[in-house]
């Protein structure tokens, strides 16, 4: 969009009008931020020449971008430093959808097959769940059917803000350079996006509980959610006391070793029924997480069509069991972890364990820089993007780590 163009549209629709057909037009897909330039619409606006004294106006958004009555507040006619007010919050709409559309590009990432999103209004909150004390009972002909009791079970959520601003300076504007604040943009979009990504799998993996940081937080109350003496019934390896037969590690190195987590699953993943002997529970596998060391092979004995199979009549080929029976999902945040983590694998339903309280999802906000810093550098405007939310484990069944050396 040009200059001239710019500024008719707003002397015809006035700087409110003008603001919400940019919305309007970027909404509908008409126009995207990289055809707008900073330069250019700062001309329109009127601010070109004086674009170090916006530092001095007052205007703060307290609010995210897209809230409606923020805008149309500031953008009435009759307040002061008009031309200042519009090009600061068509900029922030601009520079606030990059930074989305950065946040958004989710290429190589795993965390949202990982977990249960769910909005909350509250951090620490519970989410609350029920223990099945008593199972179905025969019923004799007319005889009445027996009570059965539920007592009341939870974890605790916990959440963490995180975020980030974004500077602009000066000389971005007043050179042109739009294609850079907006790679500038999507960096922070994609460093939120990152940092969400790298929560979800240290959670998922409980890679922080030894620090006293916890995903699995029965009744408020803080415990490793894969316990090495096997007593969380997630767990395969040394120190295995629960199930005796399991208390050795796991290399994956081929289809036999994915077997035999299956089997643990089904024969020692049981209800917590009082009234007779526990049963198993039926939790399918739907995922295979792996760190980025253990991807090949992983790949290799999920999607191969065939194995081998050695007997003393020779080497025959058979059909793959396993073949496409889980999705394998890996990430470098394991590997990261260092040690036994980059040969421990993790099978399951990641989803039905670990939930993502969203309190609030990624957002964008536009304020005045009135510090000595900004001064110092000459900052017009800083946009600040955010999100605050946590992942929280609401059991220990869906979910089995196996430790390979």
């Amino acid at each position: 969009m040009h200059g001239t163009s710019l500024k008719s549209l707003i002397e015809s629709q006035g700087s409110a009008g003008f603001y919400h057909k940019v919305v309007e037009l970027l909404n509908e897909r008409k126009l995207t931020p990289d055809d707008f330039s900073y330069h250019e619409l700062a001309d329109a606006c009127g601010v070109l020449p004086r674009l170090r004294s916006l530092r001095e106006s007052s205007l703060l958004l307290d609010r995210p971008l897209s809230s409606a009555d923020a805008v149309n507040q500031v953008l009435q006619e009759s307040n002061p430093g008009l031309g200042s007010h519009l090009f600061q919050i068509v900029t922030g709409e601009l520079i606030g959808r990059k930074v989305l559309e950065g946040y958004d590009d989710d290429s190589g990432f795993i965390g949202d097959k990982l977990v249960t999103v769910i909005p909350s209004r509250y951090r620490n909150t519970r989410i609350a769940g029920f223990r099945a004390l008593s199972g179905p009972t025969e019923v004799a002909e007319g005889h009445p059917y027996e009570e059965s009791s539920f007592e009341e079970k939870y974890v605790t959520s916990q959440e963490s803000k995180q975020g980030r601003i974004l500077s602009i300076n000066e000389e971005l504007i007043a050179f042109d350079q739009t294609g850079e604040i907006h790679r500038r943009a999507m960096a922070l979009g994609y460093a939120l996006r990152q940092e969400r990504e790298r929560t979800i799998v240290r959670a998922c993996t409980d890679a922080d509980s030894s620090a006293g940081r916890y995903v699995y937080r029965p009744a408020g109350v803080g415990k490793a959610l894969y316990l090495s003496n096997g007593s969380h019934r997630n767990y395969i390896g040394s120190g295995n006391t629960t199930s005796s037969s399991f208390n050795a590690a796991v290399a994956l190195e081929n289809w036999t070793d994915i077997e035999t987590a299956l089997y643990y699953r089904a024969t020692q993943v049981l209800d917590d029924r009082t009234d007779g002997s526990p049963r198993p529970v039926v939790v399918p596998a739907k995922q295979l997480l792996v760190p980025e060391k253990l991807r090949g092979t992983a790949r290799s004995i999920i999607h191969s069509t065939e194995i081998q199979v050695s007997t003393d009549a020779g080497e025959t080929h058979v059909a793959n069991p396993v073949h496409n029976m889980l999705e394998v999902l890996s990430s470098p945040f394991i590997d990261e972890q260092g040690g036994a983590a980059t040969s421990s694998w993790y099978l399951g339903d990641f989803k039905r364990q670990f939930l993502w309280t969203e309190i609030w999802p990624v957002q964008t906000f536009l304020q005045r820089t009135e510090s000595a810093a900004a001064f110092d550098r000459d900052v017009v405007l800083r946009v600040k993007a955010r999100y605050f939310g946590g992942v929280s484990a609401v059991d220990t069944a869906f979910v089995t780590k196996v430790t390979g050396a």
